[in-house]
Parts: C-alpha cells; structure tokens; sequence
C-alpha cells in the first residue's frame, strides 16, 4: 500500500507532459457466512478423501467474518492522435486483499488443471500491474500491445472483470487486432501465458485464435464465436498435474475452446445464450505417462424483461459439466470467477476460512446444473434486488467407483453414495447511490442446504446444516 501512495505522489509531477484520465474504483465490506461448514457436525473429518468437508477455522468456529477492500486504479494516458496508453495498478491478489492481514493470499495451486484456460495476474502485497498495454489507431484496425484484458459474451469464461466488485481479470499477454467491417467484428489475438525458466521457444505456453461477432443495433442482434487454442511443449515443467498425487509435468498440451454466443432483444426482452465447449489434449492429467482428454462443457442462459422505468424481471439458468473421475478424460468445465449467480452459493472458497495459502475470492461455478428467478426494483438513487437460486450437481460418487472431488480438485475412491442435492438459496440486497461516484449497500442471503455438502465419503454420516450471509459494502467509483 505505501508503494500505491509514493505511485499518487509522483506520478502528477509528471502529469503536464501528457494528459492523464484518472479512474478506478474503491471499495471496502464486511461479511458474516454463518456456519461456512455447511454441516451440523462439530468434529472435523476435512482429511478423508473425497470428503465435502471444510477444515474448522480456529478455535472450532463453523463462522466466518472478515474484512475486505478492493483496490484498482486505471490511468489512460493520450499520446496523439494515433496511440492511447493504458493500465491498471492494484495491490495483492485478487484486486486487494482482508483487511487486517498481509494480502499475501493468492491462486490456489490446487486448481491449476482446471482452470488451465482461466488467465488471471498473481501477486501479493506488493504494487501489482494487472493490465499495461498501448492501443494504435490505423484507418484499417486497432492494435492492442501488452497485458489487456479480455471480454466474450456473457463473461462466463471469458471475462474481463469491469464491474465495480469484479476480483479478477481475464488477461492476455500479446498482441490482439480489432477490425471492425460494417457490422462485423474480427479480432485475432496471440498471447504468451507462462514459461519455466528457460527460454528456450519450446518452453513457452502459447495461446492464439480469434472472435467473430455479428452486432446489429438495428435489430438488436449479436451472434459469435470465439475460438482459441492454447498449447505447451512436453519440454515445458513449469505446469504440473494436480488431478492424482504425486505431482509431476503436466507435459505437452493441446487444448481448443469454442464458445458460441448468441444475444437477440424483442422490445422490452432481452435473451442472451453463450456455449463454451473445451476439447482436445490436456497431457500427463492424471497419472505420468497417461495421456488424457480435455471434454468439458457449458450452456448459460440469460432472459431479461424491463417491465417498466423501474421494474425488471430476470431468469438465469445454466448446465456447466462436472468430472466423473475417469482418467481417460477430464470433464469439468470450471467458469470464470466473476460469473456468479448467488450471493452465498458458489461465490466462496470455505477452504480459504482456515487456510491462509488460499483466496476467499477463488470460487467457481462447476459440476452444476441450475437456475436463478430475480427481480429487481430501481429508483433514482435506490437498487432493491431479490432472488430465488436452485442447484444440483451434475456428477456424484457412486459407492465401489472412481470419483472427483471438484473442491479438491482430486480423484478418490468413493465408499459411500453421494446426493445430488446443492440447495436453493434466497437472496435480498440494497443499494443507495449516495452520488454517482459513491454507492452504499447491504445484502443477505439463506442457503438451504442440500445433502451434496454433507458427503464425507465414509461410514461416518454429517447432516447438511443450512448457512447465511450478510454483508455491509461502500464503493467509489472515479
């Protein structure tokens, strides 16, 4: 944080040499999850295999309350007339951190295979540069150099995190085109994601493809497609397989994703459809030596109907495929951080309560089949928003078989039956626009649990205990 501070001091010494736009966004909440073990069980079982179990924060607390600010300052600095420089600054994982601690906590290693084709910056306390990249303006296209960030559809895998409590950003590290032909739009982009030490061209993770979207204003119609391929040489050990232990190279990888996306409005309706499909070679997955597939899928679904000047109506709804815990091929389709339909459920990692190598924020939605009823009234200065959500899983441990823990991101043997059961959750929140910089709210939120949460793959039986949230938030936007 002093590093951010020193950064405001200097940076307008400098400031007449070119004009800079300043904005960003503050923000600072406090939540209260009651009973984030979702069990009625005091005992922790956390260590068995396959188990839905949470560790028990200290001092055998099932609570959890915690402090949080997010932080992200965005400078656009105009060169001339044919190049803009962008950026944006921030300070530990996650767009900011608890307060109270060090920030240190970031991407969960656990997770790395499932979220093969989710970029997002790392960091910990320190000035963090999530985005830094100029934009050249040619008659023919913009040329976007450097870390941007990247948007498709409904964001539900690709998702650039502009909204005021976004803790993520998809990024690129490259070069991407924009052409735009009447009501065409074509960008192909190339990216660097990672690389071990080396560098050594077949030691780098490269990532390449292109969007196509139709956008008709007149119609209001918007279809597409995205197409991407991200791919690493066998020489490659900086990524490791995580899906069976012990952890070694994950080797060479061949990996595509398709995502369709289609949006059409009728008047005061409004329906939007995306469909991200990922395929192809996910290497050594499993066990050294065994190649494995990448078949994992999605469809999300968004209706929205403006009733009138103040009251909307809404339906999200979605299919997002879960592993079996079969070898010959990875199935999970994990989304994108940022894309969350409740306020309770899959919106935190619980593991993160007690574990402080974890990030409370790395939570997705996975292995789920669900559907979300909202509406919202809105004023001049006030937001009212309810809604009703309902989940089950799409994949569970049957008794004898293999399995996946999708928390754990693990195979186990499953000794018991698994319910298929998530829960239906009731949402309320409140926001008032003090200006229109600053907005201050509150939200709650009950879960009624489902017996999915309550499998501890032994003998041993928990019984699901429902679980609520209530949170107080002020943000500012500039």
């Amino acid at each position: 944080m002093q590093k951010i501070i020193l950064l405001l001091l200097v940076f307008p010494i400098y400031a007449h040499a070119v004009p800079i736009d300043w904005h960003g966004v503050f923000g600072v909440d406090t939540t209260l999850i009651d009973n984030f073990r979702r069990v009625e069980s005091k005992v922790d079982n956390s260590a068995t295999a396959g188990t839905q179990e949470v560790a028990l924060a200290n001092g055998a607390h099932a609570n959890a309350s915690f402090q949080s600010y997010l932080f992200r300052l965005n400078p656009t600095m105009i060169i001339n007339d044919a190049a803009t420089f962008k950026g944006e600054l921030t300070s530990g994982y996650g767009r900011g951190g608890r307060l109270g601690d060090d920030s240190t906590r970031s991407f969960d290693d656990d997770m790395g295979n499932a979220l093969f084709l989710n970029n997002t910056a790392t960091g910990n306390n320190s000035l963090i540069i999530n985005k830094l990249y100029v934009e050249l303006y040619s008659d023919t296209a913009t040329y976007v150099i450097g870390r941007h960030s990247a948007h498709w559809g409904l964001g539900a895998l690709v998702n650039s995190g502009d909204d005021t409590w976004d803790r993520h950003t998809f990024v690129r590290d490259g070069v991407t085109l924009k052409f735009k032909i009447g009501n065409f739009k074509i960008e192909p982009y190339w990216s660097k994601v990672s690389s071990n030490s080396s560098l050594t061209r077949a030691t780098k993770v490269k990532e390449y493809g292109f969007s196509l979207l139709y956008d008709n204003n007149d119609s209001d119609l918007a279809l597409g497609i995205l197409f991407g391929k991200k791919a690493s040489s066998k020489f490659d050990t900086s990524i490791t397989r995580d899906l069976s232990t012990p952890a070694s190279s994950l080797g060479e990888t061949d990996v595509k994703i398709t995502d369709l996306y289609f949006k059409k409005g009728f008047g005061d309706i409004s329906l939007a459809l995306e469909v991200p499909i990922i395929s192809g070679d996910l290497g050594f997955a499993f066990a050294a030596g065994q190649e494995a597939k990448y078949k994992a899928k999605a469809v999300i679904f968004k209706g929205e109907y403006q009733a009138s000047d103040s009251w909307s109506f809404g339906v999200d709804a979605g299919t997002v495929s879960g592993e079996n815990g079969q070898t010959n091929s990875y199935d999970a389709m994990y989304l994108n951080p940022n894309y969350q339909v409740a306020k309770l459920l899959f919106r935190y990692n619980r593991r993160a309560v007690s574990d402080t190598t974890k990030n409370i924020y790395d939570s997705y939605i996975t292995n789920a089949l669900f559907a979300k009823l909202g509406m919202d009234y809105s004023s001049e200065s006030w937001v009212l928003r309810t809604a009703f959500i309902w989940a089950v899983a799409q994949e569970t441990a049957s008794a004898g078989q293999t399995a996946f823990n999708h928390t754990k991101n693990q195979t186990f043997t499953a000794v018991t039956n698994q319910d298929d059961q998530l829960g239906y959750e009731l949402d309320f929140s409140i926001d008032y626009k003090w200006n229109n910089e600053i907005t201050v709210g509150s939200s709650a939120a009950y879960l009624f649990t489902g017996d999915y949460w309550a499998y501890t793959n032994s003998t041993t039986k928990n019984v699901a205990d429902n679980s609520f949230l209530l949170q107080l938030r002020t943000s500012i936007d500039f």
